[in-house]
């Protein structure tokens, strides 16, 4: 009698440990509809500058950045690329980039400087 009681027990706690392990803590929302979505979910925390990096806002360039830690870029990576293949975007300059950095243990970005744009 024991040993089948022993035995459910194991069963129940190796599905439990099962389904546990299943479970992952995303960078972004994993249920959201699209890719705008998504990035509203994005996490920003962070300890140091390196932590941090910027995503595109939208799928043309002057849509601009959002600065968000690099696991939720990496997340929101493959979304961008199935949501903007085929996205129509006209050519044109735009200065819209920006330096992110940590502060206060979150990401932030800030405007990149004229200078950083011009070539010389």
């Amino acid at each position: 009698m024991n040993f089948k009681l022993m035995g459910l027990l194991g069963a129940a706690l190796l599905v439990t440990g099962c389904a546990s392990a299943d479970v992952k803590d995303y960078p972004i929302n994993s249920k959201a509809n699209n890719y705008a979505e998504a990035l509203q979910s994005a996490a920003t925390s962070c300890k140091v500058d390196a932590d941090c990096t910027s995503v595109k806002k939208g799928c043309c360039l002057c849509n601009g950045y959002a600065p968000v830690n690099k696991d939720s870029a990496a997340a929101l990576q493959p979304l961008w690329e199935k949501e903007c293949s085929l996205a129509a975007c006209t050519l044109q300059m735009c200065y819209v980039e920006i330096n992110t950095s940590c502060q206060q243990g979150v990401c932030v970005g800030t405007p990149k400087p004229m200078e950083d744009y011009i070539a010389y």
